[in-house]
């Protein structure tokens, strides 16, 4: 997974990368995405946050009253809707793939990386120029 965070001016706080946990669903490789995205935003004591997704029935499954315990996603959005609580302000929206690609590339660098990786107040130089493109776009 990949993941950047930023602050209302678009600058970059920082970003992650993290190995996936093997063969899952599109579906709940988003949702253990978007729980470690919370996480980590609650570890590094962000109060307000807007995490975008491009997978929008976990973007609906979160966002909804009514939950399915049963199903293959059923915990791991329980994590998630229980984390939301944590933030004095917490959007989770549905973005479109070609609106995620900084964190498409993120997740893309997780692939093939050796162990987590961690950037604060910046990203790594492969993907500067989509940072510096995306915050001009703004």
């Amino acid at each position: 997974m990949g993941a950047i965070a930023r602050d209302h001016h678009g600058d970059v706080l920082a970003a992650m990368v993290c190995r996936g946990q093997g063969a899952v669903s599109a579906e709940v490789a988003e949702a253990c995405s978007i729980r470690r995205a919370l996480q980590w935003a609650h570890d590094l004591s962000i109060r307000r946050i807007i995490l975008e997704s491009d997978c929008a029935s976990v973007v609906a499954a979160i966002n909804s009253d009514n939950l399915n315990l049963n199903s293959s996603l059923g915990n791991v959005l329980l994590d998630c809707k229980t984390m939301v609580t944590f933030f004095a302000y917490c959007g989770i929206n549905h973005v479109r793939r070609t609106g995620n690609a900084i964190a498409h590339e993120l997740a893309k660098r997780a692939l093939t990386a050796e162990g987590d990786e961690f950037w604060i107040e910046g990203v790594p130089t492969s993907i500067a120029h989509l940072v510096t493109g995306e915050k001009l776009s703004v």
